[in-house]
């Protein structure tokens, strides 16, 4: 069941959003095939990203259900951001924590998710994503834990601050998607 939580700030959290058979056709596909991270520097942490190649995923991700989950959740209209397609994002030993930011961009109303899809993860390999009331904080007000099949999602507004732990002796790997938000609630 979807839960839209609101400290420290609204924000989705789903557990177990596909089914197990589509989860693993997933991993089998990414697994099979070979991922080209391009490599991004954000501040003083970066960002290793590629396009999704699994289909399966993609028809997941970029569905129906997810649409209207996200529009009923947020109260808006969206639609997939051609622009961003649908990445395979991934952390590991080598990769630095993400540091505090904010996600917003002036005129461009979006809503970013994470599907997370790694197995086996536990509290001591870290890959937190960490919500923060305001960019001065240093101590999160909420960190969620990037168990596989979790599905998070946000609006990208100017004070959602969040940041990504570092991950220790793990794979973090997630399913970001980029939605353009229009008010559904305007007649």
């Amino acid at each position: 069941m979807a839960e839209l939580r609101t400290n420290p700030w609204p924000h989705l959290l789903m557990d177990n959003y596909l089914d197990s058979d589509i989860l693993l056709e997933g991993l089998r596909e990414i697994t099979s095939d070979t991922y080209d991270y391009e490599i991004e520097p954000r501040d003083t942490g970066r960002i290793e990203f590629s396009v999704l190649k699994s289909k399966t995923l993609w028809r997941a991700i970029y569905s129906k259900r997810t649409k209207l989950l996200l529009e009923e959740s947020f109260g808006v209209d969206v639609a997939l951001n051609r622009d961003n397609l649908l990445q395979l994002r991934r952390m590991n030993d080598v990769t630095p924590n993400f540091p505090l930011h904010n996600d917003f961009i002036a005129g461009s109303p979006t809503i970013v998710s994470f599907f997370y899809i790694s197995p086996d993860w536990s509290a001591k390999c870290g890959g937190y994503l960490h919500l923060f009331e305001s960019g001065e904080q240093t101590t999160p007000s909420v960190s969620i834990e990037p168990i596989e099949n979790r599905f998070v999602a946000f609006e990208t507004r100017p004070g959602h601050w969040h940041s990504v732990e570092r991950v220790y002796g793990w794979e973090r790997l997630s399913v970001l998607s980029l939605w353009n938000v229009g008010d559904a609630n305007q007649s």
